[in-house]
């Protein structure tokens, strides 16, 4: 698939940008806070409906129109892919004084209102940056959003029952806090602990099935990419208190039953503690390269040719599961890498159809530049297409 127009309006740093896309690689040139990234933000958003970048959506609306009576930014693509064109719009409603007006998401599929939920992933797209590195190096978090990003674009199931676990993790943490303070008896607890290992369960076995087309492929390329001199892997955490130890489950209906259990193994520490300390809200996982923790024994090098390998790993596992290209986004990555590793992410993406790669500085990516078959400047929230040499 690739996105032939896009249109953006009152989006971040943008008033208003209209392109019109080729197929191949589309190269952005443009110095540092200029919009480049909030450019690839806004096409991520597009496929996931949610911002790489900011904690609210009120964030994402252009700042001069914060305190207007309807601040909205409007985001929509065309786009040709072999399921059949799309066209996708999303207005971000910030928040308003007027409560008539609802602060979020409208998103419409070829004119037709949808739930969020039914748009993810109709524009699949993976989204390289230069703070992929806290995948390998930072907190566990950071890699459950890693897989629930990637998974939820080709799993609707997937999206709903993570929607589901969290607001019936919410109810639970709130009746534990409850029994804690002894305002409610411990039997309550009976229905919201099947309700969450339900949804645990469907969140569980899909992580753990990624986990397994992803690790093949993450290992392969950082031996491509480190010419054979470095390896990874990648290993699933289910935290189950304990019952995690044990063999992998088979399937969904194994996943919930040991969560179950878990949660009634653990059910006093939680009443303790007013949480829940058990469940896919708590999963981790570990990466290693050569066989050492990344997150304490590797080189920042390292760990950066172990997030590319991992982001190319997703590249191709939406390929798989969709049929179709996911468009890669590639935000100012490239100027970090030496000729050799540039070259080797750039060699896996020229069968895709479509590339879209920012840097500030153009020098370092001459080769890229040298391919594009369309290649703009960025300069305060403004596009040019540029024809030059």
């Amino acid at each position: 698939m690739y996105i032939f127009d896009l249109q953006i309006a009152n989006y971040r740093n943008y008033g208003r940008a209209a392109l019109r896309l080729d197929k191949g690689i589309s190269l952005f040139v443009g110095d540092n806070a200029q919009g480049k990234s909030n450019l690839l933000e806004a096409i991520y958003l597009l496929s996931t409906l949610r911002s790489s970048r900011a904690s609210s959506d009120a964030d994402l609306v252009r700042r001069d129109l914060i305190h207007t009576d309807f601040p909205v930014a409007r985001l929509s693509c065309q786009v040709e892919r072999s399921a059949g064109n799309l066209q996708l719009e999303v207005a971000v409603v910030g928040r308003t004084t007027d409560a008539s007006h609802r602060a979020g998401k409208r998103v419409r599929v070829n004119g037709v209102p949808k739930r969020a939920s039914d748009a993810v992933g109709q524009l699949a797209a993976v989204l390289f940056t230069t703070l992929d590195i806290e995948i390998v190096a930072g907190p566990p978090l950071l890699r459950r959003r890693y897989l629930d990003m990637m998974i939820s674009q080709v799993d609707r199931g997937y999206l709903r029952a993570m929607q589901r676990y969290a607001r019936v993790l919410q109810q639970r943490n709130g009746l534990l806090k409850r029994v804690q303070s002894r305002d409610a008896q411990a039997a309550e607890l009976g229905f919201w602990d099947q309700e969450l290992a339900h949804a645990g369960g469907i969140i569980m076995q899909a992580r753990a099935e990624a986990l397994g087309h992803l690790c093949p492929q993450a290992q392969f390329q950082m031996e491509r990419l480190s010419d054979g001199l470095e390896s990874i892997q990648m290993t699933y955490r289910p935290a189950l208190g304990g019952l995690d130890e044990l063999d992998v489950p088979i399937d969904e209906t194994e996943w919930t039953a040991r969560m179950l259990k878990a949660l009634t193994n653990l059910r006093y520490r939680e009443v303790n503690a007013g949480a829940t300390l058990v469940g896919p809200h708590r999963d981790d996982v570990t990466v290693e390269i050569d066989n050492l923790p990344a997150d304490s024994f590797a080189s920042r090098a390292q760990q950066r040719t172990a997030a590319l390998s991992m982001r190319i790993a997703e590249a191709s596992f939406l390929r798989k599961a969709l049929g179709d290209d996911p468009v890669v986004l590639l935000d100012d990555v490239l100027s970090e890498l030496d000729a050799r590793r540039r070259r080797g992410v750039m060699e896996f993406f020229d069968s895709f159809q479509q590339t879209i790669v920012t840097t500030a500085e153009p020098d370092r990516v001459r080769d890229v530049m040298t391919r594009a078959s369309g290649r703009f400047v960025v300069a305060a929230g403004a596009i040019t297409r540029f024809e030059g040499e």
